[in-house]
């Protein structure tokens, strides 16, 4: 399972299930402090930086990232933060 997040409200809403699920995680740069990424890293969490920023607001640039996550995973299913 893998969940795409976008905003700090979202990655607090699904931390939990995250952590309980052993989902990897794909983010925005500087979304994450230091001591979540630890914390998550110590959860046995595979934490993983878009490498262009995401504009949640908008449908192509959630599309172009869900693009790369599906080519590295395909047959994985993406929990996606919709605001």
């Amino acid at each position: 399972m893998i969940y795409l997040i976008f905003t700090q409200d979202g990655f607090e809403e699904a931390k939990n299930i995250i952590i309980e699920e052993k989902a990897t995680l794909w983010v925005n740069e500087d979304l994450l402090s230091d001591q979540q990424i630890s914390e998550l890293t110590q959860a046995a969490i595979s934490v993983h930086t878009l490498p262009n920023k995401v504009d949640p607001n908008d449908e192509k640039s959630i599309l172009a990232a869900l693009k790369l996550i599906e080519q590295d995973a395909p047959k994985t299913e993406i929990f996606v933060e919709y605001l």
